[in-house]
């Protein structure tokens, strides 16, 4: 990628952590805009550059066209400055700043190039309203929960 080489070793003793049987849940368990989701990542992908960090909140601020609120859960990369290549989790938006999950660098000069990626709860409501995406939902939102099993006989019911 971009002329460089990366590669991830992996063990044959790896594969026994993997969980061979699917699993339920309420929420989607595909990553946003990856295989099983199926959304391009064209799309919800934005670029801009740095205009302040600050250190104390944990934030910055970026210069984008992107919709802030719609970016909250979702990923910043950097493309330059010391952390190039780190990504952090977007966790919310103050005042127009970004809070990341991951400590800043101060270092970081001002106009720093980074890509942020839109966030994604998970949910069906939002697979549906906000990406028409439904149909790839990887999530059982009505199945019943383990509090039917808990639930105790009401007499006149």
């Amino acid at each position: 990628q971009d002329g460089t080489f990366s590669a991830e070793l992996i063990s044959r003793k790896a594969e026994l952590s993997r969980d061979p049987v699917p699993r339920t849940s309420p929420t989607c368990r595909a990553i946003f805009c990856a295989p099983g989701c199926n959304l391009p990542p064209e799309g919800y992908t934005h670029e801009g550059s740095l205009v302040s960090i600050d250190a104390a909140s944990n934030s910055v601020v970026l210069s984008t066209a992107a919709d802030l609120p719609s970016l909250v859960g979702g990923r910043l990369r950097w493309l330059d400055g010391p952390l190039s290549g780190s990504a952090m989790t977007i966790t919310g938006i103050v005042e127009g700043a970004l809070t990341l999950d991951t400590p800043v660098d101060v270092a970081i000069p001002s106009g720093a190039r980074a890509i942020v990626r839109e966030g994604c709860d998970h949910t069906l409501a939002t697979c549906a309203a906000r990406f028409a995406n439904a149909v790839n939902f990887r999530g059982e939102p009505f199945l019943p929960g383990n509090d039917l099993l808990t639930r105790y006989p009401v007499p006149g019911q």
